[in-house]
C-alpha cells in the first residue's frame, strides 16, 4: 500500500491570487467609504465657507444694522398646529408690516426641514402653519423683512433652536 503525501507549495499563481485578493478587499472598502461619506450631509452648517470668508466684512455690516433695529423676538410652537413668532422694538412695541419667512427643522439632518410662510395676525404677531412635528430639538431660522421707503428695507434675522416637549 503506498500513500502519497501531497506537499502544498506556494506558487507564483497563490501570490498573484492573494495579491489580487488583499488589494480587491481594500477596494471594496475603500468604496464602502465613499458611498457613507457622500451619502450622508457634507457635515458643513453653511456649504461654500470660502465664499462666506470673502463677505466677512458685508456679513458684519449687516450684523451691525441688524442690531442698530433692536429689534426683539419670541417664538413659540403650538404642538402640530402653528408656529408663533412675535417682533417687537427696545421699547417693546410691536413691529407691524413686516415679511416674514424661514425654515424649521432638524439641528443634525435636513430631512425634516419645511419651509414657512408666516401672516401678520395682529400687530407685530406673525403665525405659519404647522404639520405635526415630533417632540426634540428643532432649529427656526427666520428672517423678518420691513420696506423702508426711500431707504434700504430693514432686515432682522433669526436662527435659534426651540425644544418640543413631548405632550403629557
Amino acid at each position: 500500500m503506498s500513500v502519497t503525501t501531497m506537499e502544498s507549495r506556494l506558487t507564483g499563481k497563490h501570490i498573484l491570487l492573494i495579491l489580487l485578493g488583499f488589494f480587491a478587499l481594500v477596494g471594496v472598502v475603500n468604496a464602502a467609504f465613499i458611498y457613507f461619506a457622500v451619502s450622508t450631509g457634507p457635515g458643513e452648517e453653511q456649504g461654500a465657507s470660502y465664499e462666506a470668508g470673502l463677505r466677512y466684512n458685508t456679513i458684519l455690516a449687516a450684523e451691525r444694522t441688524q442690531n442698530a433695529l433692536q429689534w426683539r423676538h419670541q417664538s413659540q410652537i403650538a404642538q402640530g398646529s402653528r408656529l408663533r413668532v412675535s417682533v417687537t422694538d427696545n421699547a417693546g412695541t410691536p413691529v407691524p408690516h413686516l415679511a416674514v419667512t424661514g425654515t424649521l427643522g432638524r439641528p443634525a439632518t435636513n430631512i425634516a426641514d419645511r419651509s414657512l410662510v408666516f401672516k401678520e395676525v395682529d400687530a407685530g404677531l406673525y403665525e405659519a402653519p404647522l404639520s405635526p412635528i415630533k417632540p426634540g430639538s428643532w432649529v427656526l431660522s427666520f428672517v423678518a423683512e420691513k420696506a423702508r421707503p426711500g431707504a434700504e428695507s430693514a432686515t432682522y434675522r433669526v436662527k435659534e433652536r426651540l425644544w418640543l416637549s413631548p405632550a403629557s
